[in-house]
């Protein structure tokens, strides 16, 4: 018989800079609550926003393999896209790009600073992935609603003839 043994792996702390560990200290910490303002999106085309002013703004773009998805506060900027690949900046300098999945689970995020400790990077990715889903359904909402208003039968009394 053999016996499998659970796998322990270092992680991969980042440093980074203390404006990319407020925005995602910020973004993970927030309520999912409906009763807040930040969980209400606002859809304008294939892009909807989701706001908690001063500190985040989480922008999820519509595309046609999926969604993209940036978010942007503190001078720092996300981006994570449906293949799953994930960069960190500031301004115009990367600072951090996943490029695998494999990699994601032993990522933390770390800065200098009393009360900073270690934010998972699986944490991040849960997080978004609760605003994707709620996109998600809201297209598939109103797309089947599209669908049978467009599969609206014609009434006997609007097909008649004077």
């Amino acid at each position: 018989m053999v016996i499998k043994m659970i796998q322990i792996i270092d992680a991969k702390i980042v440093k980074v800079p203390r404006g990319v560990y407020k925005l995602i200290r910020s973004f993970i910490d927030s309520s999912l609550s409906s009763k807040y303002h930040w969980n209400t999106g606002i859809k304008l085309s294939k892009l909807t926003t989701f706001t908690k002013f001063k500190r985040w703004r989480l922008k999820i773009y519509e595309m046609d393999n999926g969604v993209s998805i940036e978010l942007c506060g503190y001078g720092a900027k996300i981006v994570y896209d449906p293949d799953f690949l994930l960069e960190v900046s500031i301004g115009k300098e990367i600072i951090f790009k996943l490029e695998s999945i494999d990699e994601a689970i032993k990522v933390y995020f770390e800065s200098d600073g009393p009360y900073m400790e270690p934010i998972p990077l699986s944490l991040l990715i849960e997080k978004i992935d609760h605003y994707i889903d709620a996109v998600e359904s809201y297209i598939k909402k109103t797309s089947s609603q599209e669908q049978k208003n467009m599969c609206v039968e014609e009434t006997p009394e609007s097909s008649s003839k004077p």
